[in-house]
């Protein structure tokens, strides 16, 4: 009977790639350049671990040598995180090699790197590395726990790629236990966010679980076109390893159908391949695959021949699944052969090796571990329902108590001026009936002068200016309503005039704001954009807002820079409220690990660059860019909408 499970190969080994080989090249010819020029350790490091992990596809010793010099500098500058990432990389080259013992080792050390970095994004990547290496030995009850982290990691980063990742691993557990339902229920969640990225990859693995499930159920047919689906993504990439595992599956499917002679010229086609690759648990599964073909002709002793190589060098490489099929193998061809006594011996390793991987105490484990995590998630949810009804009821005590405290001001404020009031009028009789208080009285009111000169210059300048530009507003508000049949256009003309001292009043606002802080966070400038976005909805009520604030590291801008790059937001706004006609505008903030992106997007009806004169709004936005030292880029097609956006240097704001 050929084996159901060596179909399903579907583990993720390395971060998902949607890049064919030939960009890959190009990747590594242009990470190459970028690194003879790189300005500092830093940079290099990160450079060398990208490398390493192009050259993972197309050449897996370059790759090594790569992810060694990286963790050589990444030692010498005292850089660690360059160091996790680099050893990751290593841990995935000992990986693709069937060096589990050596990638398990690099994977582990890159593990407590970070931990001590509390680094989400580090422990999704490596808990989920590590879990693959358990399942290729079949220890299923650590693997799942170590997926159920890292689920809950990438969950907290809401990392799609990285939870598709868990959930097929998850599934391929499953899988192994033989818990059909559960395997399909993961792998299917899987595979659908997969194909929302469009992830090759992840299409792969997904296309040939699937056909796992289908060659399971006896649709061979059904499952050949699933893996044929995955062989073709393989030769696109030239990924040499995931085409041997897509051509195997495909001759074991012929192979159960009957058509013996097909499934022998894909199983030669796939050992070709997983012999110049050095992929012995893939060769291991070609021996394992021709026993059952020769079996499968009645050719007994060639199928014990072939099922004793696939012993040897599961045994070799500590292949513990591969070993218990090789056991059966041999005990059947044995068996068929009429040597019963050395069958039976044969068939008592099986049996051993089988319980020891699958046992009743390992299967609870893993049940009670998916319900922990199922418990947590429902915990967490509840925890957060009832944080936010805590913080909403908290936010209206504490407005009632601000009404509250403001209403008493409020009354003290009119006691105090009522009493100085009335104080002022006694002093007023006492000076008519008291000649010999004249002087006193002078010098009393000389003093009130001076205060009151004192606290005319001391006053805040938004407030003096906001004032008299209100009452400009104002003025010319009942100026229009007075002048009720005065000429249209001069109409017009004041409440342009009107409209422009609001909106200097709202500018005049922001200055004095930036003008007030020493520095302004990226929290300041968030609620900031937000308070200007509000504003902009009752000016445009037909248009969508978005603002997608994607920052985690602790960036503070001097007030100069703060207010440039508020100005620039707040000028491509309203440029495209004004010009573009748009129903929707998104505001994003991003970053990478040297620079900072802020983005703004419309969808309205764009323009030719090579079209159109730039405006006095584009050019104040490029003014400001330069003189905050960042790089702006335009782009706009016609009908499909416009997008301006700018990088600065991250470093020169981080805390």
């Amino acid at each position: 009977m050929i084996k159901k499970t060596l179909a399903l190969l579907g583990f993720f080994l390395l971060p998902f790639s949607n890049i064919t080989a030939q960009e890959t090249l190009k990747n590594i010819h242009q990470s190459l350049a970028e690194l003879k020029v790189a300005k500092n350790d830093t940079s290099k490091v990160i450079l060398l671990q990208k490398i390493a992990g192009h050259y993972m596809v197309t050449h897996l010793d370059s790759s090594k040598s790569f992810s060694l010099a990286g963790i050589k500098l990444a030692e010498q500058i005292n850089f660690p995180k360059g160091k996790m990432l680099n050893l990751n990389t290593l841990g995935n080259y000992f990986e693709r090699k069937t060096k589990y013992d050596s990638a398990m080792t690099h994977y582990n050390h890159a593990l407590k790197i970070a931990k001590s970095l509390k680094s989400v994004r580090g422990d999704a990547i490596i808990l989920n590395n590590i879990a693959t290496v358990y399942i290729r030995k079949a220890n299923y009850n650590k693997a799942i726990e170590l997926l159920f982290e890292a689920l809950k990691a990438e969950e907290k980063l809401n990392n799609k790629n990285g939870i598709a990742q868990a959930y097929n691993n998850i599934g391929i557990c499953f899988y192994y236990q033989k818990n059909l339902d559960k395997t399909t229920y993961y792998l299917t969640k899987a595979l659908s966010i997969q194909e929302e990225l469009g992830n090759y990859d992840g299409l792969i693995n997904g296309y040939n679980n699937v056909g796992a499930i289908l060659d399971y159920q006896k649709k061979y047919d059904e499952a050949i076109v699933s893996y044929k689906k995955g062989l073709q993504i393989s030769l696109k990439r030239k990924d040499k390893k995931m085409e041997a595992s897509q051509l195997f599956n495909i001759g074991l499917a012929y192979l159960k159908k009957g058509e013996l002679t097909v499934a022998e010229n894909y199983l030669n086609n796939s050992i070709n391949i997983r012999k110049s690759i050095k992929d012995f648990n893939g060769i291991a599964s070609n021996y394992i695959g021709y026993g059952d073909l020769f079996f499968a002709k009645k050719e007994f002793k060639s199928s014990e021949k072939y099922y004793a190589k696939a012993m040897v060098i599961s045994s070799a490489n500590k292949l513990r699944l591969k070993l218990q099929e090789s056991y059966m193998g041999v005990s059947k061809a044995l068996a068929r052969q009429n040597k019963h006594q050395k069958s039976n011996d044969y068939l008592q390793k099986y049996i051993a090796l089988k319980d020891s991987i699958l046992n009743e105490k390992n299967t609870k484990i893993i049940a009670e571990i998916e319900t922990k995590y199922q418990t947590e998630k429902k915990e967490k949810e509840i925890a957060q329902q009832k944080e936010t009804l805590l913080s909403q009821e908290l936010k209206l005590k504490n407005r009632t108590l601000y009404i509250i405290i403001l209403a008493a001001v409020l009354i003290i404020i009119a006691f105090v001026f009522y009493a100085l009031y009335k104080k002022q009028q006694y002093k007023k009789e006492q000076l008519q009936k008291e000649v010999r208080l004249k002087d006193a009285l002078a010098k009393i009111q000389t003093q009130n002068k001076l205060q009151e000169q004192r606290l005319r210059i001391s006053r805040d300048l938004h407030d003096n200016i906001g004032s008299q530009l209100t009452f400009i507003i104002s003025s010319i508000d009942n100026l229009k309503y007075v002048a009720k049949d005065i000429n249209p256009t001069f109409k017009n003309k004041l409440s342009s005039i009107s409209s422009f001292t609001s909106d200097t009043i709202f500018q005049l606002r922001d200055t004095i704001w930036a003008m007030n802080k020493s520095e302004i966070s990226l929290e300041d400038l968030h609620t900031r954009m937000l308070s200007f976005i509000e504003k902009a909805k009752t000016i445009s009520k037909k248009i969508e807002y978005r603002l997608e604030q994607g920052i985690e590291s602790n960036i503070v801008f001097s007030a100069v820079n703060g207010i440039h790059i508020f100005r620039i937001v707040q000028e491509a706004i309203n440029n495209a409220i004004k010009y573009a006609n748009p129903t929707e505008i998104i505001v994003s903030l991003k970053e990478d690990n040297n620079s900072i992106t802020i983005a703004i997007s419309d969808d309205g009806i764009g323009f030719d660059k090579n079209e159109i004169t730039l405006g006095n709004g584009l050019k104040n936005i490029q003014k400001r860019i330069d003189e905050i030292g960042g790089k702006v880029m335009i782009t706009s097609t016609k009908d499909k909408g416009t997008t301006i956006s700018f990088n600065i240097n991250k470093q020169a704001y981080e805390h």
